[in-house]
């Protein structure tokens, strides 16, 4: 939603075009199938943030986008954290772009929950280091 605040086209892409529709309408985006965000690619340096649970443990061969579609992303987030490198990430990283992990949505949303039942600050490296650890 901030995104589209700052002005950012969005596009969302799922495997049915349907559930697509549904949350594109919602926030004023275009909607796709996965397949055709395959070959999606208006401009480089496009921002992909996959939150499917593809490639998600114990799928961990499968990729909601295949490897030449992501040489248009310059930044690539999937907010899968088991396992923390999946085969997007790894993929996205090799086409160039930056990438960030699961593990750091869930850690932020950590930051803001503990902020928000407590009123203090979360201990950013207790947080860090529990997630390091444990998942």
């Amino acid at each position: 939603m901030a995104l589209l605040k700052k002005g950012a086209r969005v596009v969302v892409a799922n495997r049915t075009f349907e559930r697509a529709k549904e949350l594109a309408d919602k926030v004023g985006g275009l909607a796709m199938t996965l397949a055709e965000a395959e070959n999606f690619h208006p401009e480089d340096g496009m921002v992909l943030a996959n939150t499917t649970s593809v490639g998600m443990t114990p799928h961990t061969d499968a990729t909601p986008l295949a490897k030449h579609a992501l040489k248009h992303y310059c930044l690539v987030f999937d907010a899968i954290y088991t396992p923390k490198d999946t085969r997007l990430f790894e993929e996205a990283r090799e086409s160039g772009a930056i990438v960030v992990h699961g593990t750091e949505m869930l850690i932020r949303q950590g930051f803001e929950q503990y902020k928000n039942f407590t009123g203090l600050p979360a201990p950013e490296q207790l947080f860090r280091q529990l997630m390091e650890e444990h998942v």
